[in-house]
């Protein structure tokens, strides 16, 4: 448990023993799936 703490001090998360955070990286998001979805939205947008 962590009484203050910053951001910038998190290296990893792990919640109910599941490691959700390693070395800063998020493992349990496809990130690059999400920036495709994003890439289809915004030219999406940009249509209208």
């Amino acid at each position: 448990m962590v009484y203050a703490a910053q951001g910038a001090d998190v290296w990893d998360v792990i919640v109910d023993g599941c490691i959700l955070v390693k070395d800063r990286k998020l493992l349990t998001v496809d990130l690059e799936n999400i920036i495709e979805k994003i890439v289809r939205l915004s030219e999406n947008i940009k249509k209208k």
